[in-house]
């Protein structure tokens, strides 16, 4: 993690007297309680960024620019901008003592900025607009928005200000900016719902049935449910982010510990185990065929009074035999059998630096012939005849001249799997943690030795594609330099769930 982070999150934690916010509810509320602590500690790449002078062929900001929602803003903050040319410089300069943003809809880009400033007078001109009232409070209505049922199709972010209390109200509809006025007039406030510099309300529900959200944050609906809350922090020598939920019953998962690894840890949704594994090690390609197998069947006799016409056939085109569905999943349709008759309920796995895949799940011991046999018949289908060997306490799958395919080790109640026994030689010893819902972690130096081969598998840069691991990926951590390795571990409580993403940094 690059200096500036590092120092903003070294700054104080948010206390008692944090000015309170009127953002009015919605799905994404943020708040700045520090605003000088984090200007203080803003450089590189992240004060280019939020002051508008990021250069062009930054990684991030490229990447970013390719994407819907990236384009799209950019294409509407270009005309905000004529009428509102802010950046943070201009909110600096008003000397803030709290900042917070309501995302009220993202397809209508409606959001509302809320600063408190002690200024009286602005040192800042903002556009005059069209004077009204709401409420007894005076406000500017500048262009309506998208959520204004503006005629302007073109433009989906309009602009309306208030300066009220202490408070200097920025919406990008009409409609936005009255709701906050409501907020301002009922008393009502919010604060940042953790202790930290900066922190995040996110509510779940409706994210999920938002599809611009949808659309861009592709990511599998887990079981939470209700309002997410998050905030970075600074503990130790390492950056934090750390979050609290509801609704997540998973039974706990096991943990391990190595000392050299690329990637280590331990799903515990059960169900992504098939797709992982498959494409990891059973079968180590991208994209492999659902349907793998050949349904042939005998062509049938073409020809006048009973004389076959091979010459009348079209060889190329077998007729399918009845359920030709199941022959052609072939060696999958056993899997799925076994696999159905033991639910995996969470996995494990560890990658080292070399590139070596190991995963561990539980499995019944009196099952494992079952397992490795599955494994046997479809490696056979890829690779020709295939045995099982028995190598230095372990099962390893060999074809051809004593080649290896697969291997596997049972340690107690897990089955450890890899590519050959070597693999299997040193491995950890796994326990269940009760209160442990999942854990990952991550060696980022190891992601940036892989960056020559994300590029050769995604292909060069290109201005209207975005490649996800080297366009944004390697970009991010373009920003964060000095972060050696991440950890995600979530917990147990009797609240729900709590949640730490640490940044692992070398600095003292």
């Amino acid at each position: 993690m690059n200096r500036s982070l590092l120092a903003l999150l070294t700054c104080p934690l948010l206390g008692a007297g944090t000015p309170a916010l009127p953002l009015p509810d919605a799905p994404i509320r943020i708040v700045i309680p520090d605003p000088a602590a984090f200007d203080a500690a803003l450089k590189g790449g992240y004060r280019d960024f939020l002051s508008g002078q990021s250069n062009e062929s930054d990684p991030v900001v490229s990447a970013w620019r390719k994407t819907q929602v990236g384009s799209k803003l950019e294409d509407q903050w270009s005309r905000l901008s004529k009428d509102l040319p802010w950046t943070w410089d201009e909110i600096r300069s008003l000397h803030p003592s709290a900042v917070g943003i309501s995302l009220l809809q993202v397809g209508h880009l409606e959001a509302v900025l809320v600063i408190a400033t002690p200024l009286a007078q602005l040192p800042l001109a903002l556009p005059k607009g069209t004077p009204k009232s709401y409420g007894g409070v005076s406000y500017s209505m500048v262009a309506p928005g998208a959520a204004d049922a503006s005629k302007d199709p073109d433009r989906r972010m309009g602009l309306a200000w208030a300066l009220t209390g202490g408070q200097l109200i920025l919406a990008t509809s009409e409609r936005a900016l009255k709701l906050t006025l409501d907020e301002l007039q009922a008393g009502r406030s919010f604060k940042a719902p953790m202790a930290g510099l900066i922190s995040m309300d996110l509510d779940l529900d409706a994210l999920r049935k938002d599809r611009y959200f949808k659309r861009e944050f592709l990511f599998a609906q887990g079981p939470e449910e209700g309002h997410l809350h998050t905030a970075l922090r600074q503990e130790g020598a390492n950056l934090v982010e750390v979050r609290e939920g509801t609704h997540d019953s998973r039974p706990g998962v096991f943990t391990f510990t190595v000392g050299s690894y690329a990637t280590a840890g331990w799903e515990s949704e059960g169900s992504t185990f098939w797709a992982a594994f498959r494409r990891g090690l059973l079968e180590p390609i991208p994209s492999p065929a659902e349907l793998p197998a050949h349904a042939l069947a005998p062509l049938p006799a073409v020809g006048a009074n009973g004389v076959e016409d091979h010459y009348a056939m079209d060889f190329t085109h077998p007729m399918p035999k009845a359920g030709s569905a199941v022959l052609e999943a072939g060696d999958l349709a056993p899997w799925k059998t076994l696999l159905d008759r033991h639910p995996i309920g969470s996995w494990g796995f560890w990658v080292t630096a070399d590139g070596v895949r190991r995963m561990a799940i539980p499995w019944p011991a009196n099952s494992d012939g079952e397992f490795i046999e599955a494994c046997r018949v479809t490696t056979e289908r890829r690779a020709g005849k295939a045995v099982v060997v028995a190598i230095a306490g372990t099962q390893e799958i060999q074809v051809g001249p004593g080649l290896p395919a697969l291997a596997f080790k049972r340690m107690g109640s897990i089955l450890w799997i890899a590519p050959s026994s070597k693999d299997l030689q040193s491995l950890p010893t796994p326990t269940q943690d009760g209160d442990l819902i999942r854990w990952a972690e991550v060696d980022l130096q190891a992601v940036k030795n892989e960056a020559p081969r994300w590029e050769k598998v995604e292909g060069p840069a290109q201005p209207e594609q975005v490649r996800p691991l080297s366009d944004r990926v390697l970009g991010l951590l373009g920003w964060m330099p000095e972060t050696t390795s991440l950890r995600l571990e979530r917990h147990r409580t009797a609240n729900g769930w709590t949640e730490k993403v640490i940044f692992g940094s070398n600095h003292p």
